[in-house]
Protein backbone atom coordinates (compact mmCIF):
# COMPACT_ATOMS: atom_id res chain seq x y z
CA UNK A 1 0.00 0.00 0.00
CA UNK A 2 2.82 2.18 0.94
CA UNK A 3 4.60 2.14 -2.30
CA UNK A 4 0.87 2.97 -4.40
CA UNK A 5 0.68 5.79 -2.49
CA UNK A 6 3.66 6.84 -2.87
CA UNK A 7 3.17 6.07 -6.52
CA UNK A 8 0.55 8.24 -6.33
CA UNK A 9 2.16 11.02 -5.02
CA UNK A 10 4.85 11.25 -7.69
CA UNK A 11 2.25 10.93 -10.26
CA UNK A 12 0.54 13.77 -8.84
CA UNK A 13 3.83 16.12 -8.12
CA UNK A 14 4.65 15.19 -11.99
CA UNK A 15 1.71 16.09 -13.20
CA UNK A 16 1.93 20.10 -11.46
CA UNK A 17 4.95 20.83 -13.53
CA UNK A 18 5.25 21.22 -17.92
CA UNK A 19 6.98 18.87 -19.73
CA UNK A 20 10.01 20.71 -20.88
CA UNK A 21 12.91 19.79 -18.52
CA UNK A 22 14.39 23.38 -17.87
CA UNK A 23 14.06 24.30 -14.29
CA UNK A 24 15.64 27.34 -14.20
CA UNK A 25 13.94 30.21 -13.07
CA UNK A 26 16.65 32.86 -12.65
CA UNK A 27 14.86 36.00 -14.03
CA UNK A 28 11.86 35.16 -11.39
CA UNK A 29 11.23 38.18 -9.21
CA UNK A 30 10.24 38.29 -5.63
CA UNK A 31 8.15 40.46 -3.48
CA UNK A 32 8.50 39.40 0.49
CA UNK A 33 8.29 40.96 3.86
CA UNK A 34 11.25 41.37 5.94
CA UNK A 35 12.09 42.49 9.39
CA UNK A 36 16.20 42.64 8.58
CA UNK A 37 15.97 46.14 9.88
CA UNK A 38 13.88 45.86 13.00
CA UNK A 39 10.32 46.50 11.50
CA UNK A 40 8.67 45.05 8.63
CA UNK A 41 9.15 46.37 5.63
CA UNK A 42 8.82 45.65 1.68
CA UNK A 43 11.44 44.11 -0.50
CA UNK A 44 12.09 42.60 -3.97
CA UNK A 45 14.38 39.86 -4.58
CA UNK A 46 15.58 37.25 -7.45
CA UNK A 47 15.03 33.87 -7.01
CA UNK A 48 18.36 32.78 -5.98
CA UNK A 49 18.67 35.84 -3.51
CA UNK A 50 21.51 37.74 -4.57
CA UNK A 51 19.84 41.34 -4.92
CA UNK A 52 17.68 43.15 -2.97
CA UNK A 53 15.71 46.59 -2.95
CA UNK A 54 13.84 47.56 -0.49
CA UNK A 55 10.38 49.04 -1.67
CA UNK A 56 9.37 50.48 2.04
CA UNK A 57 10.78 52.77 4.26
CA UNK A 58 9.01 53.89 7.61
CA UNK A 59 8.81 53.38 11.60
CA UNK A 60 5.45 51.36 11.21
CA UNK A 61 4.81 47.91 9.37
CA UNK A 62 4.51 47.57 5.87
CA UNK A 63 3.42 43.89 4.98
CA UNK A 64 3.40 42.89 0.94
CA UNK A 65 0.12 41.01 -0.03
CA UNK A 66 1.07 40.44 -4.07
CA UNK A 67 1.29 42.38 -7.12
CA UNK A 68 -1.27 43.86 -9.53
CA UNK A 69 -1.04 41.24 -12.48
CA UNK A 70 0.61 44.32 -14.70
CA UNK A 71 3.49 43.56 -12.58
CA UNK A 72 3.83 47.40 -12.04
CA UNK A 73 2.23 48.19 -8.53
CA UNK A 74 2.31 46.05 -5.16
CA UNK A 75 -0.17 45.70 -2.57
CA UNK A 76 0.43 45.79 0.76
CA UNK A 77 -0.98 46.38 4.08
CA UNK A 78 0.22 49.16 6.47
CA UNK A 79 -0.62 50.94 9.81
CA UNK A 80 1.74 53.62 9.26
CA UNK A 81 -1.78 55.98 9.57
CA UNK A 82 -2.55 54.83 12.71
CA UNK A 83 -4.47 51.58 12.01
CA UNK A 84 -4.18 49.14 9.34
CA UNK A 85 -5.31 49.98 5.96
CA UNK A 86 -4.45 48.79 2.20
CA UNK A 87 -2.19 50.77 -0.22
CA UNK A 88 -0.54 50.50 -3.18
CA UNK A 89 2.49 51.23 -4.67
CA UNK A 90 4.75 51.70 -7.91
CA UNK A 91 7.43 48.65 -8.11
CA UNK A 92 10.06 51.09 -7.59
CA UNK A 93 8.25 52.05 -3.87
CA UNK A 94 7.03 55.00 -4.91
CA UNK A 95 3.92 56.85 -5.42
CA UNK A 96 2.10 55.19 -2.23
CA UNK A 97 -1.91 55.31 -2.21
CA UNK A 98 -4.30 54.52 0.23
CA UNK A 99 -7.14 52.24 -1.01
CA UNK A 100 -9.45 51.83 1.77
CA UNK A 101 -8.82 54.88 3.90
CA UNK A 102 -11.30 53.41 7.08
CA UNK A 103 -11.57 53.78 10.62
CA UNK A 104 -11.71 49.56 10.54
CA UNK A 105 -8.70 47.38 10.29
CA UNK A 106 -8.07 45.96 6.71
CA UNK A 107 -5.62 42.99 5.31
CA UNK A 108 -4.95 40.47 3.64
CA UNK A 109 -6.06 41.02 0.18
CA UNK A 110 -5.63 40.44 -3.14
CA UNK A 111 -5.92 41.62 -7.22
CA UNK A 112 -8.30 39.75 -9.31
CA UNK A 113 -6.67 38.43 -12.45
CA UNK A 114 -7.87 41.07 -14.70
CA UNK A 115 -6.73 43.79 -12.09
CA UNK A 116 -9.71 45.41 -12.06
CA UNK A 117 -10.81 44.27 -8.18
CA UNK A 118 -9.15 43.24 -4.69
CA UNK A 119 -10.72 41.30 -2.05
CA UNK A 120 -9.37 42.03 0.96
CA UNK A 121 -10.38 41.09 4.64
CA UNK A 122 -11.88 43.67 6.79
CA UNK A 123 -13.14 43.76 10.46
CA UNK A 124 -15.46 47.02 9.32
CA UNK A 125 -18.60 45.71 10.24
CA UNK A 126 -18.29 43.24 12.30
CA UNK A 127 -16.28 41.81 15.83
CA UNK A 128 -14.88 39.51 13.18
CA UNK A 129 -13.06 39.29 10.00
CA UNK A 130 -14.99 38.79 6.58
CA UNK A 131 -14.21 39.28 2.91
CA UNK A 132 -14.93 42.12 0.97
CA UNK A 133 -14.74 43.63 -3.23
CA UNK A 134 -13.38 46.67 -3.95
CA UNK A 135 -12.86 48.30 -7.36
CA UNK A 136 -8.77 48.29 -7.90
CA UNK A 137 -8.64 51.56 -7.46
CA UNK A 138 -10.67 51.58 -3.73
CA UNK A 139 -14.25 52.27 -4.91
CA UNK A 140 -17.31 50.47 -4.83
CA UNK A 141 -17.06 48.72 -1.69
CA UNK A 142 -19.58 45.85 -1.82
CA UNK A 143 -19.25 42.78 1.31
CA UNK A 144 -18.61 39.11 -0.04
CA UNK A 145 -19.42 37.23 2.88
CA UNK A 146 -21.32 37.19 6.00
CA UNK A 147 -20.41 34.57 8.62
CA UNK A 148 -20.26 34.39 12.71
CA UNK A 149 -16.84 33.14 12.28
CA UNK A 150 -13.40 34.75 10.65
CA UNK A 151 -12.21 34.49 6.95
CA UNK A 152 -8.93 35.04 6.50
CA UNK A 153 -6.48 34.88 3.40
CA UNK A 154 -8.35 34.88 0.33
CA UNK A 155 -7.26 34.53 -3.22
CA UNK A 156 -8.56 34.15 -6.41
CA UNK A 157 -9.59 31.22 -8.79
CA UNK A 158 -7.41 31.44 -11.99
CA UNK A 159 -10.25 33.08 -14.16
CA UNK A 160 -11.68 35.66 -11.46
CA UNK A 161 -14.96 33.55 -10.91
CA UNK A 162 -14.27 32.47 -7.62
CA UNK A 163 -12.25 33.28 -4.25
CA UNK A 164 -10.45 30.81 -2.38
CA UNK A 165 -9.96 31.87 1.35
CA UNK A 166 -10.18 30.09 5.03
CA UNK A 167 -13.04 30.66 7.43
CA UNK A 168 -13.01 29.33 10.82
CA UNK A 169 -15.27 25.92 11.38
CA UNK A 170 -16.60 25.07 14.89
CA UNK A 171 -17.45 21.39 15.91
CA UNK A 172 -20.81 21.72 17.44
CA UNK A 173 -20.46 18.95 19.78
CA UNK A 174 -16.59 20.12 20.92
CA UNK A 175 -16.62 23.44 20.12
CA UNK A 176 -13.22 22.80 18.78
CA UNK A 177 -12.53 25.34 16.37
CA UNK A 178 -10.57 24.75 13.03
CA UNK A 179 -9.27 26.86 9.96
CA UNK A 180 -10.48 25.07 6.07
CA UNK A 181 -10.18 26.24 2.91
CA UNK A 182 -13.38 27.04 1.24
CA UNK A 183 -14.44 28.43 -2.82
CA UNK A 184 -17.09 30.93 -3.30
CA UNK A 185 -18.36 32.54 -6.07
CA UNK A 186 -17.44 36.06 -6.54
CA UNK A 187 -21.40 37.10 -5.97
CA UNK A 188 -21.56 35.26 -2.82
CA UNK A 189 -22.97 32.35 -4.05
CA UNK A 190 -21.82 28.56 -3.73
CA UNK A 191 -20.29 28.32 -0.49
CA UNK A 192 -18.16 24.84 -0.96
CA UNK A 193 -16.15 23.31 1.75
CA UNK A 194 -12.44 22.42 -0.18
CA UNK A 195 -10.49 20.98 3.10
CA UNK A 196 -11.61 18.81 5.69
CA UNK A 197 -9.04 18.29 7.73
CA UNK A 198 -8.24 18.44 11.82
CA UNK A 199 -5.22 20.39 11.64
CA UNK A 200 -5.65 24.33 9.79
CA UNK A 201 -5.45 25.00 6.58
CA UNK A 202 -4.62 28.44 5.11
CA UNK A 203 -2.65 30.44 2.70
CA UNK A 204 -3.90 29.07 -0.53
CA UNK A 205 -2.38 29.63 -3.73
CA UNK A 206 -3.34 28.79 -6.97
CA UNK A 207 -1.14 27.04 -9.81
CA UNK A 208 -0.45 28.83 -13.00
CA UNK A 209 -2.76 26.50 -15.01
CA UNK A 210 -5.41 26.66 -12.45
CA UNK A 211 -5.34 22.89 -11.45
CA UNK A 212 -3.99 23.02 -8.28
CA UNK A 213 -3.83 24.97 -4.81
CA UNK A 214 -0.74 24.80 -2.50
CA UNK A 215 -1.47 26.01 1.36
CA UNK A 216 0.11 25.26 4.72
CA UNK A 217 -1.76 23.21 7.08
CA UNK A 218 -0.89 21.61 10.37
CA UNK A 219 1.08 17.77 9.72
CA UNK A 220 0.65 14.79 11.22
CA UNK A 221 3.73 15.40 13.05
CA UNK A 222 2.19 19.21 14.76
CA UNK A 223 4.63 21.15 12.75
CA UNK A 224 3.54 23.28 9.41
CA UNK A 225 4.03 22.20 6.52
CA UNK A 226 2.90 22.96 2.43
CA UNK A 227 0.64 20.65 0.92
CA UNK A 228 -1.00 20.60 -2.27
CA UNK A 229 -4.23 19.15 -3.87
CA UNK A 230 -6.21 19.34 -6.91
CA UNK A 231 -8.57 22.61 -7.42
CA UNK A 232 -11.48 20.90 -6.31
CA UNK A 233 -9.94 19.96 -3.04
CA UNK A 234 -9.17 15.82 -3.81
CA UNK A 235 -5.59 14.52 -3.70
CA UNK A 236 -3.85 16.24 -0.80
CA UNK A 237 -0.01 15.79 -0.67
CA UNK A 238 2.64 16.98 1.94
CA UNK A 239 5.01 18.65 -0.22
CA UNK A 240 7.83 19.64 2.17
CA UNK A 241 6.96 16.80 5.37
CA UNK A 242 9.86 18.46 7.09
CA UNK A 243 10.59 19.21 10.83
CA UNK A 244 11.00 23.44 9.84
CA UNK A 245 7.74 25.23 10.15
CA UNK A 246 6.32 26.21 6.53
CA UNK A 247 3.94 28.82 5.31
CA UNK A 248 2.67 31.19 2.75
CA UNK A 249 3.42 29.59 -0.22
CA UNK A 250 3.67 30.88 -3.74
CA UNK A 251 3.69 29.34 -7.11
CA UNK A 252 6.83 30.44 -9.58
CA UNK A 253 5.30 31.84 -12.57
CA UNK A 254 5.92 28.49 -14.90
CA UNK A 255 4.46 26.27 -11.99
CA UNK A 256 7.75 24.37 -11.72
CA UNK A 257 8.74 26.11 -8.06
CA UNK A 258 6.52 26.79 -5.10
CA UNK A 259 8.12 29.64 -2.84
CA UNK A 260 7.44 29.78 1.08
CA UNK A 261 8.17 30.83 4.14
CA UNK A 262 10.63 28.28 6.22
CA UNK A 263 12.39 28.19 9.56
CA UNK A 264 12.15 27.58 13.57
CA UNK A 265 12.04 30.06 16.46
CA UNK A 266 15.48 31.10 15.56
CA UNK A 267 14.76 32.46 12.06
CA UNK A 268 12.57 32.03 9.01
CA UNK A 269 13.45 32.54 5.60
CA UNK A 270 12.57 32.59 1.71
CA UNK A 271 12.61 29.00 0.40
CA UNK A 272 11.84 27.37 -2.36
CA UNK A 273 10.69 23.74 -3.42
CA UNK A 274 11.02 22.25 -6.72
CA UNK A 275 7.41 20.85 -6.97
CA UNK A 276 8.22 17.44 -9.42
CA UNK A 277 11.67 16.89 -7.05
CA UNK A 278 10.80 18.30 -4.27
CA UNK A 279 14.45 19.66 -4.13
CA UNK A 280 14.25 22.20 -1.24
CA UNK A 281 16.80 25.43 -1.92
CA UNK A 282 17.12 28.42 0.54
CA UNK A 283 16.73 31.39 -0.90
CA UNK A 284 17.18 34.70 1.69
CA UNK A 285 20.14 33.96 4.02
CA UNK A 286 20.26 37.23 6.03
CA UNK A 287 19.38 37.48 10.04
CA UNK A 288 15.87 38.86 10.07
CA UNK A 289 12.68 37.35 9.33
CA UNK A 290 12.12 37.18 6.08
CA UNK A 291 8.53 35.86 4.94
CA UNK A 292 5.51 35.70 2.96
CA UNK A 293 7.00 35.55 -0.98
CA UNK A 294 5.37 36.74 -3.59
CA UNK A 295 6.29 36.00 -7.64
CA UNK A 296 6.31 38.63 -10.12
CA UNK A 297 3.77 37.77 -13.09
CA UNK A 298 5.18 37.53 -16.11
CA UNK A 299 4.28 40.01 -19.13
Amino acid sequence: MKVQIAIAAALFLGSCATKTANTNDADQTLLFTSKRHGNFEVYLTDAEGKTFKRLTENPKTDYALGWAPNGQHVLLYSDRTGNEELWQIDESGSNAVNLTNAASNERQAAYAPNGKSIVFVSDRDNTTTDLYLMDADGANVRRLTQYKNYCESPTWTKHGKQVIFTMEVTDPTTNKANGELFQIDRDGKNLKQLTHREGFDSGASVSPDGKKIAFYGKSDKGSMDIFVMDANGQNIVNLTDDAAEDYSPCWSTDGRWIYMTSGDHTNYDIWKIAVASRQKIRVTTQAGRDETPHCRPRQ
